[in-house]
């Protein structure tokens, strides 16, 4: 063993010998506060959600063909929530990979591409055309973002083969500007990404994934098994391609810094990522989730425009195939914590953030997901992909929700040697009840859940704002899903809206709300879930407390902004003076 590696076993057990003293006191401050909440408010009641697509105008087909079954075509597309044309409700754009791998590109244009609806109050319109948004492509993710700081969010989407800007003109329209900003020269198999000041100068950063090297000419010419061209859908597969860390310089032109930043990962297959500050100092960390055989990385922000990757330290270097990423503050002690989906046979995982028995800025995870209910609730055979930790009843503790369906083709059916289908599966709704437990509520949670589907993408807002935060989902080969949280009996709420001058919605503040004792932190992120975008809108649930004591938001420059007495059930836009 070197020295540095005898180092790191030595700093590991002084770790795990923390997290063993800490964990002989199982009734801590932090864990403590959040049962007092749980207690003075009233019992949840059914979380339930009614699809609502096809009469709010919500029409969308993901992937509308047959499958030649090669693993670009089943990892499925994205959706993002934003209010792209600033009149205080929130947009939809979905993203779609328009047809089969091996078709002709030429062919691939005359198909429907991804599509904008324009939310305009509570009922949405199509206006894909004249937005100039309806690229055409084997597409994947969406990720909204102001990248040149105009109070106007543009939109990234990435693709089999790199990644495109549009800018957004403030009239309603996008141009597209990917040469111009510094992507033409991106070539490679590309999917989730995540926007974050890393280096604190004032903008927005991108990093992106990349996924596997994928020859289609190989591809097409591929031998024949039991009848058929052979299935190439496995990632094990396939070598991985790097990931990209893109620096920008303040008007919206990214510089590739990969390497001098240390984050390539180069063996990591990375399909989503996450920039969230896991050791509170004000620095955004890196998470990323990796596919199957790969570890996740976990890059700690050094505040000098380097990263160090502390996957072994901080516990989460992990083999399990990762597609989704969620994250937020699970146990009311501010601190971030993570939840992963994963694949077949492999349980998901809930990080809770120790962080705080570390020395300095250390950052120490450890896997609770045996002691929180979710290993109850996840069948062998499930895959995890959208995901998000939301209130969904107000209750004041975080839900979960997944987006489930396999990338096992179904072999029982007649049809599988001339059309064949991915395995459906039900997608999942889990209820906190309160001490971090989640109980799987799926079969009161409306039709949707009964339904066996191939779900992929996920993206969560409040897009009626009536307190009650909704979800869109991405079904692969299918109609995308919009379900309306019709939960009866809830507790009060608060929306948050940034305006910073850091940047200019507030990515990376940390918003801590005082009320009835407790206090509930978020950091506004961008883009979580998996290939996806939810609100920038933070939204709490409060429970039986009408009236708040405090918000305070801590922005990215280190300016900190407050409010006092405010009245629950509203919206409040805190601004960055």
């Amino acid at each position: 063993m070197t020295a540095s590696g005898r180092t790191d076993r030595f700093l590991r057990l002084q770790l795990a010998a923390a997290l063993l003293l800490a964990g002989c006191n199982a009734s801590t401050k932090s864990d403590r506060q959040a049962k007092v909440l749980d207690n003075s408010t009233s019992s949840p009641g059914v979380i339930e959600f009614a699809e609502v697509q096809s009469e709010i105008g919500i029409d969308f087909t993901h992937f509308d063909s047959r499958r030649d079954s090669l693993l670009p075509e089943d990892i499925g597309s994205g959706v993002g929530w934003a209010d792209y044309d600033n009149d205080g409700d929130q947009d939809l754009y979905v993203v779609n990979f328009a047809g089969p791998f091996l078709m002709a590109e030429a062919e691939l244009k005359k198909r429907a591409g991804n599509k904008l609806f324009r939310n305009d109050g509570g009922k949405f319109t199509d206006v894909t055309e004249e937005s100039g948004l309806g690229h055409v492509g084997w597409n994947y993710a969406c990720l909204w973002v102001d990248v040149d700081n105009d109070n106007w969010l543009d939109l990234i989407v990435t693709h089999y083969d790199g990644v495109m800007l549009f800018r957004n003109r403030s009239d309603g329209t996008f141009e597209e500007r990917t040469m111009e900003c510094g992507f033409a020269d991106i070539h490679r198999f590309l999917l989730g990404l995540t926007a974050g000041d890393y280096d604190l100068d004032g903008d927005l950063d991108l990093f992106i994934c990349g996924y596997v090297k994928f020859d289609r000419e190989r591809a097409r010419n591929r031998p024949q098994v039991a009848g058929r061209p052979a299935v190439w859908t496995n990632p094990v597969s396939y070598d991985a391609v790097p990931s990209i860390l893109l620096r920008n310089n303040g008007e919206g032109v990214f510089e590739d810094v990969t390497v001098a930043a240390g984050v390539a990962d180069p063996n990591g297959k990375s399909m989503q990522a996450v920039f969230c500050d896991f050791n509170n100092d004000n620095w955004p960390d890196l998470y990323v989730a990796n596919d199957v055989g790969t570890a996740d990385a976990l890059f700690m922000n050094r505040g000098d425009g380097s990263f160090q990757d502390v996957s072994t330290l901080a516990g989460t270097y992990d083999r399990r195939a990762t597609m989704g990423v969620a994250v937020g503050d699970v146990w009311h002690r501010g601190w971030m914590d993570i939840f992963t989906t994963h694949w077949v046979n492999e349980d998901h995982a809930l990080w809770k953030n120790q962080s705080g028995l570390a020395e300095g800025k250390s950052i120490l995870m450890e896997d609770v997901g045996p002691q929180t209910g979710l290993l109850e609730i996840k069948s062998t055979a499930d895959v995890g992909w959208g995901t998000e930790l939301i209130d969904f009843d107000n209750d004041g503790h975080l839900d979960l929700i997944l987006a489930n369906g396999s990338t096992i083709e179904d072999e029982l059916t007649l049809e599988v040697l001339k059309d064949p289908k991915l395995l459906p599966q039900k997608c999942r709704l889990l209820h906190n009840d309160g001490n971090a437990n989640f109980v799987d509520v799926s079969s009161e949670g409306g039709d949707f859940f009964s339904k066996d589907l191939v779900a992929r993408g996920l993206a969560c807002a409040d897009y009626d704002q009536d307190g009650r935060v909704d979800v869109a989902i991405v079904i692969h080969s299918g109609k995308a899903v919009l379900l309306h949280n019709e939960t009866a009996k809830t507790g009060h709420w608060l929306r948050v809206e940034l305006k910073g001058t850091s940047n200019r919605f507030g990515v990376g503040a940390k918003i801590q709300v005082v009320a009835g004792g407790t206090t509930f932190t978020r950091q506004s992120v961008s883009s979580s879930s998996y290939l996806s975008s939810s609100s920038l809108t933070t939204h709490f649930g409060l429970g039986e407390v009408d009236v708040v004591d405090s918000i305070l938001v801590t922005w990215p420059s280190g300016k900190t902004t407050i409010k006092n007495s405010i009245k629950a059930d509203q919206s409040v836009t805190m601004e960055e003076n």
